[in-house]
């Protein structure tokens, strides 16, 4: 996507707290304006990191099922 590459361990429980058992398991996170604020109505991003994020997504996905 030409944009780098973070790995980062997160605390966020989420589905994947279940899911985890059948199968593995990653997030995407998008970067977050007003430091990084989440589950706050203050919580925001751009829609251009937004169009990353879905293009990111769209591409895993591509890659799974040529599998």
């Amino acid at each position: 996507m030409g944009v780098p590459l973070l790995r980062m361990p997160s605390g966020a429980g989420h589905d994947a707290m279940k899911l985890h058992e059948v199968m593995p398991q990653a997030m995407l996170f998008t970067r977050g304006l007003n430091s990084g604020i989440s589950h706050n109505p203050l919580e925001a991003t751009t829609s251009d990191d937004m169009q990353l994020a879905v293009d990111a997504f769209s591409h895993v996905l591509a890659q799974l099922a040529a599998h």
